[in-house]
């Protein structure tokens, strides 16, 4: 099978079941977050060489993923899921999210601050994942009117992957010794910061 078709270099692509539609309609546009987000999350795996969080378990994300992208491009998904064009999400998925949540807030500290992004190379991934993550939330949301349905599944789903996704960032720099950093609001972080020594201050 070619890689290339030409069929798409009007600016046309087609969904599952043959309606046609513009590169830059907003079913395309979601699911194309949909993609950015799976390669986000290969990226946080391919940065974790101390082997962090569950590989299994990510690489079960990126198959949902999958499985949201072909329900978004599909013009008629409940036909297709019903025909097996389709794979549907499996409904234990949001909980089994929920529950990774909660595993990871047992070993972590209180969160009393909004954090900074960072930490080590997946930690900071992670975090990038996450804002795709949230991006695709919105964009799928704009698809409500039209298609209902996306609210009993794939935005519980989305909306529980980004949470996921925030915690798991701050576990893989816990776990590796990477400190938080918090945002602070200027009133706090002035006296936040450390007071310079006479060593460690400049000349004025």
């Amino acid at each position: 099978m070619k890689i290339y078709t030409r069929k798409g270099d009007t600016g046309r692509t087609k969904l599952f079941g043959g309606l046609e539609v513009s590169k830059h309609d907003a079913r395309v546009t979601a699911y194309g977050t949909l993609d950015e987000l799976n390669a986000s999350l290969g990226v946080a795996l391919a940065l974790d060489a101390g082997g962090e969080f569950g590989t299994a378990d990510l690489v079960h994300v990126q198959e949902d993923l999958f499985i949201l992208g072909s329900r978004l491009a599909a013009a008629r998904p409940d036909r297709e899921i019903e025909r097996g064009t389709i794979p549907a999400l499996e409904p234990s998925r949001i909980a089994d999210l929920e529950s990774w949540i909660d595993r990871l807030d047992e070993e972590l500290p209180p969160l009393a601050a909004f954090v900074l992004p960072g930490g080590c190379g997946a930690g900071a991934q992670l975090h990038v994942a996450r804002t795709v993550c949230r991006r695709a939330e919105r964009e799928v949301t704009a698809l409500i009117d039209d298609d209902p349905a996306l609210s009993s599944s794939v935005i519980p789903y989305i909306n529980r992957l980004s949470d996921l996704l925030f915690t798991l960032a701050r576990a893989v720099n816990h776990r590796a010794g990477h400190p938080e950093t918090t945002w602070l609001p200027g009133r706090r972080r002035d006296s936040a910061l450390p007071t310079p020594t006479d060593e460690g201050a400049e000349d004025s």
